[in-house]
């Protein structure tokens, strides 16, 4: 077996070594909770799971419409907490609730103090994501928490029907349990190493395999005496 050969098969199975190496996360017990206050549903939303620190938000009912005479349908949507709050948006089962499409603005955000119409009898999906600022940029947070909830209109009053929120991991699928992994810092580190090893040896035995290929295409060429067409598959 040549080096170039030997360098692939050492950087192939310390790849597939450190292949599980992800930070799988895992899911909060009573991550997202509800309560109400009269008419108005209160959600619940962990931001630490070290110290069961919740920050939230309010869906207060506002009025009712023609389409729904008898039960509030425009909820407005107000902070739950003094805190650094839980940015909160419009989700869709099998969304990935993750930083990527929040950050590319995907999803809907709901905005305090505005009101939104929420259909009587039809559920719906809200995606979360919190954790503490520490100096973070607004709308960032530190050490990040993100979930789900599923809701619905129950004759004028929000209800939550199941919900998930996840810690440690890459983000959170809306409507299941099912966590994103990220990389470990490991796994990176190891592969970007193994990317520059491999670079390095390609590069050292570069100019001895080019030498080669000029020797063999000129006594191609001599015996030939024309040049070979490229073969199409």
């Amino acid at each position: 077996m040549n080096i170039s050969r030997l360098c692939l098969l050492v950087l192939g199975v310390a790849l597939a070594a450190t292949a599980p190496a992800y930070s799988q996360g895992y899911i909060v017990p009573n991550g997202v909770t509800y309560s109400t206050a009269g008419l108005s549903a209160v959600i619940h939303v962990m931001q630490s799971s070290t110290n069961g620190d919740y920050t939230g938000f309010i869906l207060r009912p506002q009025f009712k419409t023609p389409w729904s005479p008898d039960y509030y349908a425009i909820f407005s949507f107000d902070a739950g907490a003094p805190d650094e709050g839980v940015r909160t948006f419009f989700t869709s089962q099998n969304d990935p609730m993750s930083l990527e499409p929040i950050l590319a603005g995907a999803y809907t955000e709901l905005v305090l103090g505005n009101y939104y119409d929420f259909d009587p009898g039809v559920p719906f999906y809200l995606g979360f994501y919190t954790g503490h600022t520490n100096g973070a940029p607004p709308g960032a947070y530190s050490d990040p928490v993100l979930g789900w909830g599923e809701f619905v209109n129950n004759q004028g009053v929000i209800q939550m029907l199941d919900s998930a929120l996840e810690v440690g991991g890459g983000g959170i699928y809306v409507g299941t349990q099912t966590i994103i992994p990220i990389p470990e810092p490991g796994f990176l580190s190891l592969s970007a190493c193994g990317v520059l090893i491999f670079g390095w040896r390609f590069r050292r035995l570069n100019p001895a395999a080019s030498g080669n290929g000029a020797i063999t295409a000129g006594f191609h060429t001599e015996r030939s005496g024309r040049a070979v067409p490229e073969r199409h598959r």
